[in-house]
């Protein structure tokens, strides 16, 4: 465990407060960057603190590439980006994770056969002074996107488009970074019952005055700021696609938002405008998302509820159309998706917790499939927790119970 002394400078800086917590943004920003910017972002050659990168993610179909290990996440949708982005575009993304996290993957992963899927889990789980982020990049360019002019771009190793691959191959693509998104376990979020401070970043190259490379990072700006996800305010309404204007919900007490129109760009944000990135659904938040992270992955990254509502054409006599409200917000599970959930707690019975880590998930998940695939039968203890499909929305194929009898 790293001594209290490498606990970041930020943990003074008041989050909650409406007149600090850009201040606080920002140096998260800037302790994530530093010594990071000049190496590329290759994080094993940083000479100013040590970062780390989750194990395991490279099995499977969606597992990272070989360039630079960038995992496949999410679909962007068309329109979620910009009124031009009539296309839909796919996502990759790298996480970092300091040495108070890297302290815990160790623990789970000291017996590389045998990972303790309890690290995670109260009494254990990321110690104070955790910094995690990740930059995600797409295939999306500017000429769909226009603040993703004078872009930070990786070549990577991916899939044609996002529902391709399995079966046709993957292929060279350049990836622009569009967002970053930061997880910091801070004590002073405990009182808000979740423990953990969430920020996002979205890309805007109209502010790059010159920047080359890796120092075109500099170009992310703050979005805003979760530290719980406002269980009070059942404000029910969604900044439908495409965004044109950045929609502030003030009634929020948990989720701030950056007000600067001329260096943000027009964001959707989440449910009741809650925090949200660019490449993030509407009908979510970037809270309540991580809060279902466990193992086996039992609970839907965003409930079925969140796509039941009211849509209306992208624009007059279009086919497409997109959600404004939802229609099922009173269910159990929508309600429960929206209420602080404690750091380290399980979010589904049957499972444990992984701390608001999809990756730690996501990880877990790949192991157990890679040694269901190859060992099956050396280590038969391994088989009580099976791992599900890790999925966004709609009904489980097996009910937790179900999963375990197996």
């Amino acid at each position: 465990m790293p001594d209290e002394s490498k606990i970041p400078d930020f943990f003074n800086i008041p989050f909650d407060d409406d007149d600090r917590w850009m201040e606080y943004i920002n140096a998260v920003r800037d302790y994530c960057f530093e010594g990071m910017i000049d190496v590329d972002f290759v994080a094993q050659e940083s000479e100013v603190r040590e970062w780390y990168h989750m194990p395991w993610m490279h099995w499977g179909p969606q597992g990272s590439e070989g360039f630079n290990g960038l995992a496949k996440e999410a679909q962007i949708s068309p329109y979620q980006l910009t009124p031009e982005q009539k296309n839909p575009h796919q996502t990759y993304a790298l996480g970092y994770y300091n040495e108070f996290a890297g302290y815990t993957l160790g623990q789970m992963w000291k017996d590389a056969d045998n990972p303790d899927a309890y690290a995670t889990q109260n009494p254990k789980g990321f110690p104070v002074g955790t910094v995690i982020y990740k930059l995600l990049y797409t295939d999306a360019d500017e000429t769909e996107v226009d603040y993703l002019v004078n872009p930070m771009t990786r070549k990577a190793y991916v899939t044609p488009t996002w529902n391709d691959g399995q079966d046709t191959g993957r292929v060279v693509k350049d990836m622009h970074l569009i967002q970053m998104d930061v997880m910091i376990r801070d004590p002073r979020a405990d009182k808000y019952g979740t423990g953990w401070v969430f920020g996002t970043f979205c890309y805007n190259g109209k502010l790059n005055n010159g920047k080359t490379g890796s120092m075109r990072a500099q170009n992310l700006v703050p979005v805003g700021i979760q530290f719980g996800n406002d269980e009070q305010d059942t404000t029910n309404f969604i900044n439908p696609y495409p965004p044109t204007e950045t929609i502030v919900n003030p009634n929020l007490k948990e989720t701030k938002i950056n007000p600067n129109k001329e260096e943000l760009p027009p964001q959707h944000l989440g449910w009741g405008g809650r925090l949200d990135g660019p490449v993030d659904l509407n009908n979510a938040s970037c809270m309540s998302c991580h809060s279902t992270a466990e193992y086996p992955q039992a609970a839907a990254l965003v409930p079925a509820e969140a796509f039941e509502g009211i849509k209306k054409p992208v624009k007059p006599g279009s086919k497409d159309s997109v959600l404004v409200k939802l229609t099922n917000t009173e269910a159990a599970a929508f309600k429960k998706y929206f209420t602080n959930i404690r750091c380290g707690t399980p979010y589904s019975e049957g499972t444990t917790s992984c701390d608001f880590s999809l990756q730690v998930s996501l990880a877990l998940g790949y192991f157990t499939e890679w040694k269901n695939d190859n060992v099956e039968g050396y280590w038969y203890k391994e088989y009580e927790r099976s791992p599900l499909e890790m999925h966004r929305k709609g009904e489980l194929k097996a009910s937790v119970d179900e999963t375990l009898n197996k």
